[in-house]
Parts: structure tokens; C-alpha cells; sequence
């Protein structure tokens, strides 16, 4: 082989070399995105992600349903995952005693309104029930409405 010959394979197996070369960078990025854990970590050092947050409301105020007090509740979880979350709700009367209690239990998925109505039976008339408080355990959320 002359050194003509081996000067014109020279920049062809160089160009092969390099094309090479991008297809296994790109293959083996391809590879890493397809993983939920790297893309998760790529994401957060290439954008300013918004920290994962519950947003909890009074769909509609409290009404009676025979002799329920009905406390309807409504939730959203910002972020990329859901969860089970107890919902607690109570009512008092004018001096602070507590007529009633409950627990509701519910699943969000991100980004999802979630309706939840949490059902209390009085201890008491009704006519003393005066406020209604609502609360997400572990979470700082705490709604309060007065019933008169």
C-alpha cells in the first residue's frame, strides 16, 4: 500500500472513528433518559423545578345532611407524587367543646383536584355547633369556617 493510499484512508477512518464515537454517546444517553432516577436528576440541573407542595380548600361550605354535619374538602398535590392523606375535620361549639370528629382518608395523583367529604355526627345540637375546623396531620394546613 502506498503512502498515497494511506493518507486518503487516513481522514475516512477518522470521520468513521467520530461517527462512532456520537452514535454510542448518543445510544448510552438515550439509555440513561430511559431511567425515571437519572432523568429525575438531569431535569433538576438543567430547569428550576417548583418544590412539591399540598393545597388543601373548603370546596363548598359545611351543610347538613339529615343529621350529618357534611364538611366538604377539597385537595391537590403539586409535585411529582401522590399519596394517602388523612383528613380531619372537627367541630366545636362556642366555648371550645368538641362536638364532633372525623377522618377521611385520600388519595391524590399530582396535579389532580381530589373531593372529599368528611361526614360528623353532633354530639349535641346543632343549633351550638358554631366552628368547623379542618386538618391535614403532618402537614401545616389548617382550615377554619364558623357555621353562624
Amino acid at each position: 500500500m502506498s503512502s498515497r493510499t494511506r493518507r486518503r484512508n487516513g481522514p475516512a477512518r477518522q470521520a468513521v472513528g467520530w461517527l462512532a464515537t456520537a452514535v454510542a454517546v448518543l445510544g448510552l444517553s438515550g439509555a440513561a433518559w430511559a431511567v425515571p432516577e437519572v432523568r429525575e436528576v438531569l431535569q433538576d440541573s438543567f430547569t428550576e423545578r417548583e418544590p412539591a407542595y399540598i393545597e388543601m380548600y373548603l370546596a363548598k361550605d359545611p351543610f347538613y345532611d339529615g343529621e350529618e354535619l357534611v364538611v366538604p374538602v377539597a385537595i391537590t398535590e403539586h409535585g411529582p407524587s401522590g399519596g394517602r392523606h388523612p383528613v380531619k375535620a372537627w367541630v366545636e361549639d362556642a366555648d371550645g367543646k368538641r362536638m364532633a370528629s372525623g377522618t377521611k382518608t385520600v388519595t391524590t395523583k399530582p396535579g389532580a383536584r381530589v373531593a372529599a367529604d368528611v361526614r360528623l355526627r353532633l354530639e349535641g345540637s346543632r343549633r351550638d355547633a358554631d366552628l368547623v375546623e379542618v386538618s391535614l396531620p403532618g402537614h401545616p394546613h389548617r382550615l377554619q369556617v364558623h357555621l353562624r
